[in-house]
């Protein structure tokens, strides 16, 4: 079988490299033709240090049966088309630039009886009132009678990508029963995990939901982290002790929320209810769109007990991306602080071990004569910080912990002014 996918990114890339394993014939495609030639040249342009990124992307080279290419009329030699595209917000509201482009360029070159697959996230009846009918338009086909749709909404998330691609259960939304048994073995060669087969409409729901449920445990946690700061009290001992309760599982407080999903899903989903006004989810994004700001007021607060105005500080910032271990920067929490600062006019210097941009300086260099170091990123390299060292570089003692990651006590025994998110 001859499968085309649309968009190598975090989702589009791995499948790529996966399905080319599994002896599927693979024309990847992508507008980047930087990307392409990286790709043509055995060059990953991405998630380099992602554990078993290298070893499926030589498997795939190896087997020699990708195409890499930024033109769609290879799409008429497939039977199968996987969409994972962008689909950002603006402002509240979808961005669908990326997946109409796509899904245009896909419809003018679609032959009979193919089954374009979503794998992109998208607001509920997107692919209903969007997709279809575009493809339906520009190529003169009938859905359910001369192509088929499904959406199947990724499940991974850095660090972590081949590990839950091969695991995952996977919610998958047909147009019609009669590609059930495709669809069934496709994914089945892509996952171990259950299949569940619905509608459309419910797979875009599922997967908008399940994204914006984790958003408002987060903010929970973040404003009972604040709560805590208020209290005197360590926010992360209450939360195990809760955790021990039966049927508590309170998430991890921290310096924001990025990636590329938990920022933009709720208002997807917020953006296809018309009748209602989802407050809850409004309020969420509100709080953990907030928690740079709140590591800002942290270091604020510290620098003044050192008799130190902010603006005249040097900020040590350690970590770029969204997540630990990950090169991914997409909605980093790190980039709302960098604005913060930017716009308070406040010195800074950035590093981070696996994002190219801030990996060419070093700790040391950043510690140097700045007035407080700031962890936004729980990067496992840092775990290895010499508190000795960072007493002779840093110009005033001062941590500010957004992630939990240092020994509270060890850090104020080695004589520095410690606040962390939840545990001041």
């Amino acid at each position: 079988m001859k499968v085309a996918i649309i968009g190598l990114g975090y989702i589009g890339l791995p499948l790529t490299f996966l399905l080319s394993s599994k002896k599927y014939d693979v024309i990847a495609i992508d507008k980047d033709m930087d990307k392409i030639k990286k790709l043509r040249k055995g060059v990953l342009p991405f998630a380099r240090n992602e554990p078993l990124f290298k070893e499926y992307f030589a498997r795939s080279l190896q087997n020699k049966n990708v195409v890499y290419t930024k033109y769609f009329e290879f799409i008429k030699e497939t039977d199968i088309i996987l969409v994972s595209v962008d689909t950002p917000i603006i402002g509240k509201k979808p961005n669908y630039k990326a997946l109409d482009s796509a899904i245009s360029q896909l419809a003018v070159n679609i032959k009979k009886k193919s089954i374009v697959v979503i794998e992109s996230t998208l607001a509920p009846n997107t692919t209903k009132n969007f997709v279809i009918p575009t493809i339906e338009k520009l190529s003169r086909l009938k859905v359910n009678t001369d192509f088929y749709v499904a959406v199947v909404p990724e499940r991974i998330r850095p660090g972590y990508i081949y590990k839950q691609l091969t695991s995952f259960p996977r919610v998958i939304g047909i147009s019609s029963p009669k590609i059930k048994s495709v669809m069934r073995k496709i994914y089945k060669d892509i996952t171990n995990g259950e299949l569940d087969f619905v509608d459309l409409t419910t797979a875009e729901t599922v997967k908008t939901v399940e994204n914006t449920f984790r958003d408002v445990n987060i903010a929970f946690a973040n404003e009972v982290a604040i709560a805590c700061e208020e209290q005197g009290v360590n926010v992360w001992e209450v939360r195990k002790l809760i955790n021990k309760s039966p049927f508590h599982n309170m998430l991890e407080p921290g310096a924001g929320v990025g990636g590329h999903c938990i920022p933009k899903d709720p208002w997807l989903l917020a953006s296809s209810v018309k009748k209602h006004q989802m407050r809850l989810i409004e309020t969420a994004r509100s709080i953990n769109d907030n928690m740079p700001a709140h590591v800002f007021a942290l270091a604020e607060e510290a620098l003044r007990k050192k008799k130190i105005k902010i603006a005249n500080a040097n900020l040590a910032i350690l970590g770029y991306a969204y997540v630990g271990n990950s090169d991914d920067i997409r909605n980093s929490p790190t980039e709302s602080l960098i604005k913060i600062l930017k716009n308070k006019r406040v010195k800074y210097e950035v590093h981070d071990p696996v994002v190219k941009k801030y990996s060419k300086t070093t700790v040391e260099e950043i510690l140097r004569g700045s007035n407080c170091l700031v962890l936004m990123v729980s990067h496992s390299a840092y775990k290895n910080l010499d508190l000795g060292r960072v007493s002779k570089l840093i110009s005033t003692k001062i941590i500010i912990d957004g992630r939990n990651f240092f020994d509270k006590e060890k850090i104020t025994k080695a004589g520095f002014l410690y606040k962390g998110v939840g545990n001041v």
